[in-house]
């Protein structure tokens, strides 16, 4: 009886350990940011956890793509939460994807963030492949950081991403 209620003890504290590390991330910047890119990376039919996502970002996040057309206009998209998982979720899953960080520069102050993460990203159908920029405007609000909005730019061949984006600060 004694070795039951010692292996229900350990159990219950290795549980409650593993939760309190799972959301660890949530508690820095850097964190944040590389669940973000954990959660849309991913092989062709699997599945993302939106819900994990959606745990990233303030209800009233925006997502914010701006693309420089060849002519050399700015298109600027504007998406919430909901309308990226629903319109541009699925092309994850369907052709998969690979985003990882190449180097991230924060300036912090009293509870809000900016924080530019440079980025390399490509598809595994071998039909995608870039380098960018991701802004994110963050708040340290309920002892964690959120993702108030996103903002990102592909480099081209024009305009690269600048060497001083490329390490971490």
């Amino acid at each position: 009886m004694k070795n039951i209620a010692t292996l229900l003890v350990f159990s219950l504290l290795s549980q409650f350990g593993f939760a309190q590390s799972e959301s660890n991330y949530l508690n820095s910047i850097e964190g944040v940011t590389n669940k973000m890119l954990d959660i849309i990376s991913g092989d062709i039919d699997e599945e993302r956890d939106w819900d994990s996502y959606r745990n990233l970002f303030l209800p009233t996040a925006q997502k914010i793509s701006i693309q420089i057309q060849k002519d050399g206009n700015v298109k600027v998209r504007s998406m919430n939460l909901e309308e990226f998982i629903r319109y541009v979720g699925p092309l994850y899953s369907r052709d998969g994807f690979e985003e990882y960080s190449t180097g991230v520069t924060i300036n912090e102050f009293n509870g809000i963030a900016n924080v530019f993460q440079s980025f390399y990203c490509k598809n595994l159908l071998g039909t995608y492949e870039q380098t960018g920029i991701n802004s994110y405007q963050m708040v340290f609000k309920d002892d964690r950081w959120w993702i108030a909005s996103t903002l990102f730019t592909n480099a081209t061949k024009e305009n690269p991403v600048p060497d001083k984006y490329l390490k971490s600060k």
